[in-house]
């Protein structure tokens, strides 16, 4: 990915750029010519360096927070920043699935991993971070487990193509023994395997027998539909919301209660929040960088890294001040996302069946 900005400057003037974002990033002061001609060495005179300064700051790059100071970067420039360590990084989907970990194969709770996740991704980023789960028009049913529990109790676990997601207790009008619990099972992977959850959930009423709607049999869908309407929600898992604070309140003070206030409000609406990440993502995949310009009210100060996961259009991403670390930003999102896919892959392509575990 090269944008019409990389190819427009002249090669002096983007290594300049390069170190005035990342110096500015790493210490958080304005850089001066001279700062640049200590640390490169670039066998030009100092009017020379200045004179292409100038012209960065023309083209809306960089600015003088005051007269008399070096020079800032300005979203453009930050933009051109990311832009540059998505060249450098970019990958192709199979080439960075090499780098996911598989120790073993297992079946995962997906709702626990997707909170570890979002943890994960805002402790080693510094920032916040959320991850938006698979979409539950996509995830299909694999199985469900019944394990009798008690006379009228058994317990119910919800398998989909990408792992475990749900679980909960079914309670049973009738004594049931084992062998019928066991055909329960049998008959609702039977007529079900293979739904997306969307549909299993808005199955019609059952509340008159009908074919293989047997009375325990309704009971246990009813359950297994109240259990998904959780799931179908799709929440957004956010973490790392005090990595936010803290960045904003080392930055600016006096600004930092009102700009992390501007946030909260921004991302309160779940629904919203997923549709201008889908918007800022629009016809697009991978790594993508949304500098200030995030498609959503009160978000104009802050940076927002996303990057897909299959299967099923997942999302996750980090949030932070214009001037956060891109770096580390662009390559643990990219990590973070192989690595969960790896996982939700791996977890899935399980046969249907009715024995139980």
């Amino acid at each position: 990915m090269q944008s019409a900005n990389t190819k427009i400057l002249p090669e002096r003037q983007r290594l300049i750029l390069k170190e005035i974002v990342d110096r500015y990033i790493r210490l958080r002061e304005p850089v001066s010519s001279r700062m640049i001609l200590e640390d490169y060495g670039l066998g030009v005179s100092s009017a020379t360096v200045r004179n292409d300064m100038n012209d960065l700051e023309a083209e809306g790059y960089i600015e003088k927070p005051y007269s008399s100071s070096g020079r800032i970067p300005t979203k453009q420039g930050y933009q051109f920043f990311v832009e540059w360590l998505l060249d450098l990084s970019e990958l192709t989907r199979e080439q960075r699935l090499e780098i996911v970990e598989m120790d073993e194969t297992r079946c995962l709770d997906v709702g626990e991993t997707i909170r570890q996740t979002a943890f994960l991704l805002g402790n080693i980023t510094g920032c916040a971070s959320f991850v938006i789960p698979p979409r539950p028009d996509e995830t299909k049913l694999d199985r469900v487990i019944l394990l009798r529990m008690d006379a009228q109790l058994a317990f119910l676990l919800i398998l989909s193509d990408i792992g475990i997601v749900e679980h909960g207790l079914v309670p049973l009008d009738d004594d049931l023994g084992s062998d019928e619990i066991d055909r329960i099972m049998q008959l609702i992977n039977e007529n079900l395997h293979g739904v997306v959850l969307s549909e299993v959930r808005a199955l019609p009423d059952i509340d008159e027998p009908e074919g293989w709607y047997e009375r325990p049999v309704r009971q246990a869908i009813l359950v297994l539909q109240r259990l998904l309407q959780r799931r179908l929600q799709r929440p957004v898992h956010f973490d790392g919301l005090l990595n936010l604070t803290d960045a904003l309140q080392q930055a600016d003070p006096d600004r930092a209660m009102t700009d992390f206030a501007s946030f909260s409000r921004a991302v309160r609406d779940e629904a919203g929040f997923i549709e201008a990440v889908a918007e800022a993502r629009v016809d697009r995949s991978g790594l993508v960088a949304s500098i200030g310009d995030f498609p959503l009210p009160g978000m104009e100060e802050f940076s927002v890294i996303t990057c897909d996961y299959r299967p099923h259009s997942g999302v996750l991403g980090v949030v932070g001040p214009l001037w956060m670390d891109y770096g580390r930003a662009l390559s643990t999102a990219s990590y973070v996302a192989n690595r969960l896919e790896g996982l939700l892959v791996a977890s899935g392509g399980r046969p249907a069946g009715g024995a139980r575990e």
